[in-house]
């Protein structure tokens, strides 16, 4: 197996893992608090929490699942919900693919470009040479009838 089609094997099976991964993320947007204390926010997401265990039915005790950086920076909090591990895990990793997913798009923006212009260079020789054809149809026809006229001329030769 070529290391292309390994490639595009890899591809193919990110594209299929990262559709079904997307399934965790029911109509996601953006969202932010009002200006606050760390100990507003606090309470805010303590309401939040508590909100979440009563509608979910959640144990006491739960995981907070995050996507973070280093030193432990938090880059977003998924929550304590079943699938917010796979949600942080899910994020993380269309994070750390997204500089092939960018570089496998600029890629076939390049490719679409060049053979774009293939494209052109060839329809523009193709369209050239059936007009240099049709000239030199042109040309023979003209010849034929000359011919054609000229054996007319010569008694007991028929033209073709």
């Amino acid at each position: 197996m070529t290391d292309e089609a390994v490639t595009d094997e890899k591809r193919l099976e990110f594209a299929t893992q990262a559709r079904q991964l997307l399934a965790l993320f029911n109509e996601p947007f953006w969202g932010a608090t009002r200006e606050q204390t760390d100990e507003m926010h606090l309470a805010d997401y303590c309401e939040t929490l508590a909100k979440g265990r009563a509608d979910l039915g959640l144990a006491e005790e739960t995981a907070m699942h995050a996507v973070m950086g280093p030193s432990d920076i938090v880059y977003a909090f998924t929550g304590n919900t079943p699938n917010a591990g796979d949600r942080a895990k899910a994020l993380v990793g269309f994070i750390n693919t997204m500089p092939f997913l960018l570089d496998a798009l600029e890629e076939l923006i390049d490719l679409k470009r060049t053979y774009s212009a293939r494209v052109t260079e060839l329809i523009t020789h193709n369209s050239e040479q059936l007009m240099e054809n049709c000239a030199q149809r042109d040309v023979i026809r003209q010849q034929q009838a000359k011919i054609d006229w000229l054996l007319k001329q010569i008694p007991g030769v028929e033209a073709a």
